[in-house]
């Protein structure tokens, strides 16, 4: 009688199948994570942007001749509202003149400048405001 000894060296159809579910599941949930880095970088460089942008227009604006100037070339004024959306692209920028609180002198403004992503441009559209004390004439 022949003693049957079975070879049992390979892996079987179950076990493979089972290997490559889970070797599925743990990538989807890693490139999950790198999709989600991605995502979070993007919107902080168009949110850094957008700060850089603002910094740029508040050094603009120091000067009130700059602020005439900006008057002079913007797309759209309405009252004491600036939006000009073609120096800053993609941007819109926003600067609106508001009167400055009673405790402050009385030859100063308070200008509020809004800098948005145009839509489409960025991921989720970010703004950065930031105020300003002018002085007027």
């Amino acid at each position: 009688m022949r003693n049957k000894s079975q070879n049992e060296k390979g892996m079987t159809l179950v076990e493979l199948l089972a290997a490559i579910v889970l070797l599925g599941i743990i990538l989807v949930a890693f490139m999950s994570f790198f999709t989600q880095s991605a995502k979070f970088t993007a919107h902080n460089h168009e949110t850094l942007t957008a700060v850089q942008v603002a910094e740029q227009v508040v050094a603009e604006v120091r000067t009130i001749s700059k602020i005439e100037e900006m008057k002079k070339s913007i797309n759209t004024l309405q009252g004491k509202k600036i939006t000009d959306d073609i120096t800053y692209t993609p941007y819109v920028v926003t600067i609106e003149e508001v009167e400055a609180p009673a405790s402050v002198k009385e030859n100063l403004k308070k200008a509020i400048i809004t800098v948005k992503s145009i839509s489409g441009a960025g991921i989720n559209e970010p703004e950065f405001k930031t105020e300003m004390y002018i002085k007027v004439k």
